[in-house]
């Protein structure tokens, strides 16, 4: 089987992940070819790509496709580049014309995020200056719209407007109407039939803000065009492509799993994770249906086991100032939780760990306890693990593998398997949680700061060095517990996406 992707931009989330998936059941995914792939803030080749996915659907058994990538050349340019509404919806001609040819069509689309941050990575330029002034202005505006402004802040919106410039915050807003247009025209395609399914997922959002605002729109709209059984809406981005790839699947092979969540601190799945605007709960349901699961009632009916590692009242990063606290809090439940799961491994149940205790990496607790020689949990014998950025990106490809060891039905690739299990344990924990931080302070001490000058070949190097050494020995100890047997990192295949040590790629074999 072969299912043609077009990612949301060229990352390892969002190429290798989805390969990952695939190859356990022994499909393969397609992508653009590297030279018209796009990088960063580079967009793809939008016409070569056309050019591609129309020859792919000729081929392939499925399509999942990126709106943003087809429309505007990748994710970020679709937070910075100035094309019409009108030639974005024009470059996705492919997929209508491959629905319309009878190809199954999964089609993703983002609600534009409003990024919290002095960043211009990602955004704009003068994102750099204004980046958290327009935050605030997002969630003003949306107050304003509801009637729900605080006293005081009517002054606050004046203050930012006086403040950032003008052309900027034209800027700001007509993009964000561009795209939300787009979207309105990609719901359209959806109830005219030029699409077999659609998810829509909000980027890094929160209760107020335009992105919320235009998600109620959105909502509004999918029950007037009565399109709901084919469509999903919730928070996400990195995951989509993933959790595409194993619905699909599914609908290919005409199976749909029973996942049953169990959640490490009953209670805590009402916890609205960092960056999302829903209890959890709603997260682990929103991301086995995009998956092509459903609910269990029970755990005796389940074909799947989806531990959680509910999200911490913090609702931050884990720090080390609190692992104390946090230890005291968490670790009895937890150590029910790895019994309650390790009984399910023992009866033959598939069982998966998806950990949004904190986002952008795993809890050092709960790895400790799974690590412990005496852990009831095999982690080896997990059928995935995640563990990284926030909840709807670890669920979404945690669920995903999970799904496609279940539809393998006992013939699963045992090397794909073993390699996605482990380079999630390496990026979620090893990476994100430890040698991201040992990278940094190296920098830091060599160069002044945490991340490489994109410029230097020197301290790109240097980083990617120092971040292979960390992996290596972080390897060392997955294997010791049963992760990860018989496979090694590749020499010099670390690399820093977009230059910067927020994640990394590596190779095993």
């Amino acid at each position: 089987m072969k299912i043609a992707l077009a990612p949301l931009d060229e990352r390892p989330v969002n190429t290798r992940y989805p390969s990952q998936i695939a190859a356990i059941v022994g499909a393969e995914i397609s992508l653009p070819p590297v030279e018209i792939r796009g990088s960063g803030r580079n967009p793809a080749d939008t016409l070569a790509v056309a050019a591609w996915l129309t020859e792919q659907a000729g081929t392939c058994d499925g399509i999942v496709a990126s709106v943003e990538y087809l429309a505007w050349g990748n994710l970020i340019n679709s937070r910075i580049s100035n094309e019409t509404v009108a030639q974005g919806l024009a470059r996705l001609a492919p997929l209508v014309q491959a629905r319309e040819s009878g190809a199954l069509v999964y089609a993703f689309v983002l609600i534009t995020r409003v990024a919290n941050a002095n960043d211009c990575v990602e955004e704009p330029l003068w994102w750099k200056t204004f980046g958290t002034r327009c935050y605030a202005l997002s969630q003003l505006l949306h107050k304003q719209t509801v009637g729900a402004l605080e006293p005081g802040e009517t002054d606050k919106i004046a203050a930012i407007r006086a403040d950032v410039p003008a052309e900027h915050i034209r800027e700001f807003l007509t993009r964000r109407e561009r795209n939300h247009a787009l979207n309105l025209s990609v719901l359209n395609l959806l109830a005219s039939e030029k699409l077999s399914f659609l998810l829509i997922t909000s980027d890094d959002t929160s209760a107020w803000g335009l992105p919320s605002r235009e998600k109620a729109w959105l909502e509004s709209w999918a029950d007037l065009l009565d399109v709901r059984d084919r469509m999903m809406i919730h928070p996400g981005a990195d995951e989509v492509g993933s959790a595409l790839t194993a619905r699909l699947l599914c609908d290919k092979l005409g199976r749909q799993p029973r996942i049953f969540p169990l959640y490490a601190i009953p209670g805590d799945e009402a916890i609205v994770a960092p960056y999302e605007d829903r209890a959890v709960r709603l997260t682990v349901e929103g991301q086995i249906g995009a998956c092509g699961g459903i609910l269990a009632s029970s755990a005796e009916d389940a074909d799947l086991i989806l531990g959680v590692l509910t999200p911490s009242p913090r609702r931050t990063e884990w720090r080390a100032d609190f692992a104390d606290a946090e230890r005291t809090a968490r670790q009895p439940a937890y150590e029910a939780f790895f019994t309650e799961l390790g009984t399910f491994q023992n009866s033959g149940k598939l069982v998966a760990l998806g950990d949004v205790a904190y986002p952008n990496g795993a809890d050092p607790l709960a790895i400790a306890l799974l690590f412990a020689e005496n852990s009831p949990c095999a982690p080896g014998k997990l059928a995935s693990f995640g563990a990284w950025n926030t909840a709807g990106n670890t669920l979404g490809t945690t669920v995903a593998q999970a799904v496609a060891l279940w539809l393998a039905d006992g013939h699963a690739d045992a090397h794909a398997q073993n390699i996605a299990l482990t380079h999630h344990f390496l990026e979620g924990w090893g990476y994100q949680t430890e040698v991201r931080r040992e990278a940094r302070t190296k920098n830091i001490e060599r160069f002044g700061h945490h991340d490489p000058n994109p410029t230097s070949t020197e301290q790109i190097t240097f980083t990617c060095e120092s971040i292979e050494v960390g992996l290596q020995t972080r390897l060392v100890q997955l294997q010791k517990r049963g992760v990860g047997i018989g496979l090694a990192l590749v020499p010099g295949s670390v690399t820093l996406p977009w230059s910067r040590t927020f994640e990394c790629d590596f190779e095993l074999t």
